[in-house]
């Protein structure tokens, strides 16, 4: 004979499966059953394909750092290389010019590179790669395509420097182009160049041209100085001057010629 306990618990084992039968057979049951399974099934498959796409988007994104991080070096390097090509072609560009101004003057030149400046009193002087052992003088006149730099103020052996056409101290014969009128051309404390000793009946106006004169053996004639940009009465009342824009930025030469010899 069973318990009493365990003839309850068969008996209840009994009640449910008669039960679990009967919702079966029926065809509305069986629907709802699978749908209940079906519904409990799909937990899993949706917890194991948040993770397969979690995992992909984690694969994605570190895949997609490194090679943002390749395309950002690809496109330093390209930037750097436009910038080196932008560079050698300036300089091509200048070199260019600078030969053929070598060729078309009639007087000997030497080309010298400029690497750097040396501050005295506030002004400054150019130095250039290029001195005595290449034939060049002491105050030899300094030149690019532009026009007129300086002249050499020191000479070293395989160096030199340049006193700049802006120079307060620097005077150079000249002479306005469309006139003829003679002047002479110094540097001036705001780093332009004043043309002096105009007659007070001169002609020369706003936008002429000033080149060299020639009246010495520094500077050849016909090397361009600079544009008027003024007209003024000396305070003397005596004659007139004219201030200057250089033709040259001075502060930005890169490569010069100097004049080895001349008549």
């Amino acid at each position: 004979m069973f318990p009493p306990k365990r003839k309850l618990i068969a008996f209840l084992f009994l009640f449910c499966a008669t039960l679990l039968v009967f919702f079966i057979s029926s065809r509305e049951a069986a629907y709802t059953f699978r749908t209940v399974t079906t519904d409990i099934s799909k937990f899993p498959l949706l917890l194991v394909s948040g993770i397969t796409h979690e995992a992909r988007a984690v694969l994605f994104f570190h895949r997609s750092y490194w090679d943002n991080l390749k395309l950002l070096d690809e496109n330093g390097r390209l930037k750097s290389d436009i910038l080196r090509y932008q560079e050698i072609s300036a300089e091509n560009e200048r070199l260019t010019k600078l030969l053929d101004l070598k060729m078309r003057l009639a007087y000997g030149t030497v080309a010298a590179r400029v690497i750097g400046k040396d501050f005295n009193s506030f002004r400054a002087f150019l130095l250039l790669d290029k001195g005595e052992s290449s034939g060049i003088k002491k105050y030899a006149a300094v030149l690019t395509p532009l026009g007129l730099v300086g002249k050499i103020l020191e000479l070293g052996r395989f160096s030199s420097k340049v006193i700049l056409i802006n120079d307060p101290d620097l005077s150079v014969p000249a002479v306005v182009v469309r006139t003829q009128e003679q002047g002479l051309a110094s540097g001036t404390l705001d780093g332009r160049s004043k043309l002096r000793f105009l007659d007070l009946d001169s002609d020369v106006a706003e936008g002429d041209t000033v080149a060299t004169s020639g009246l010495n053996m520094t500077y050849p004639a016909g090397i361009l100085i600079g544009k008027v940009k003024f007209v003024g009465l000396e305070s003397s009342g005596l004659g007139k001057f004219a201030i200057l824009e250089p033709a040259v930025k001075v502060s930005s030469v890169p490569e010069v010629l100097v004049v080895k010899s001349h008549e």
